[in-house]
Protein backbone atom coordinates (compact mmCIF):
# COMPACT_ATOMS: atom_id res chain seq x y z
CA UNK A 1 0.00 0.00 0.00
CA UNK A 2 1.39 3.41 -0.86
CA UNK A 3 2.52 5.34 2.20
CA UNK A 4 0.84 8.55 1.03
CA UNK A 5 -2.71 7.19 0.75
CA UNK A 6 -5.21 6.42 3.43
CA UNK A 7 -6.34 2.84 3.78
CA UNK A 8 -9.78 3.87 2.57
CA UNK A 9 -8.43 5.61 -0.56
CA UNK A 10 -6.51 2.47 -1.52
CA UNK A 11 -9.54 0.31 -0.77
CA UNK A 12 -11.75 2.46 -3.01
CA UNK A 13 -9.24 2.46 -5.88
CA UNK A 14 -8.80 -1.29 -5.64
CA UNK A 15 -12.56 -1.87 -5.78
CA UNK A 16 -12.77 0.43 -8.79
CA UNK A 17 -9.97 -1.52 -10.46
CA UNK A 18 -11.78 -4.82 -10.05
CA UNK A 19 -14.87 -3.36 -11.69
CA UNK A 20 -17.20 -2.11 -8.96
CA UNK A 21 -19.29 1.00 -9.51
CA UNK A 22 -19.23 3.91 -7.08
CA UNK A 23 -22.67 2.88 -5.87
CA UNK A 24 -21.53 -0.71 -5.23
CA UNK A 25 -18.45 0.52 -3.37
CA UNK A 26 -20.53 2.86 -1.23
CA UNK A 27 -22.86 0.02 -0.25
CA UNK A 28 -20.00 -2.39 0.48
CA UNK A 29 -18.11 0.12 2.64
CA UNK A 30 -21.23 1.63 4.23
CA UNK A 31 -20.35 5.16 3.05
CA UNK A 32 -22.06 7.57 0.68
CA UNK A 33 -21.44 7.67 -3.06
CA UNK A 34 -20.15 11.22 -2.56
CA UNK A 35 -17.57 9.96 -0.06
CA UNK A 36 -16.46 7.28 -2.54
CA UNK A 37 -16.02 9.99 -5.17
CA UNK A 38 -13.98 12.14 -2.77
CA UNK A 39 -11.68 9.23 -1.86
CA UNK A 40 -11.30 8.35 -5.53
CA UNK A 41 -10.53 11.95 -6.56
CA UNK A 42 -8.01 12.46 -3.73
CA UNK A 43 -6.14 9.24 -4.50
CA UNK A 44 -6.16 9.85 -8.24
CA UNK A 45 -4.84 13.37 -7.76
CA UNK A 46 -2.04 12.10 -5.52
CA UNK A 47 -1.08 9.47 -8.11
CA UNK A 48 -1.55 11.65 -11.18
CA UNK A 49 -4.23 9.33 -12.59
CA UNK A 50 -6.88 10.70 -14.93
CA UNK A 51 -9.56 8.03 -15.21
CA UNK A 52 -10.67 4.50 -14.43
CA UNK A 53 -8.35 3.15 -17.13
CA UNK A 54 -5.38 4.71 -15.35
CA UNK A 55 -6.61 3.25 -12.06
CA UNK A 56 -6.79 -0.21 -13.65
CA UNK A 57 -3.30 0.14 -15.13
CA UNK A 58 -1.92 1.26 -11.75
CA UNK A 59 -3.65 -1.66 -10.02
CA UNK A 60 -2.17 -4.19 -12.45
CA UNK A 61 1.33 -2.73 -12.18
CA UNK A 62 1.17 -2.75 -8.38
CA UNK A 63 -0.33 -6.22 -7.98
CA UNK A 64 -3.60 -5.10 -6.45
CA UNK A 65 -5.59 -7.57 -8.52
CA UNK A 66 -3.58 -10.55 -7.28
CA UNK A 67 -5.41 -10.37 -3.93
CA UNK A 68 -8.98 -10.25 -5.28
Amino acid sequence: MPGWASIREVEVLRLIAIGHSNRDIAAALNISVTTVEVHKANAMRKLGLEGRTDVMRYAVINGWLDES
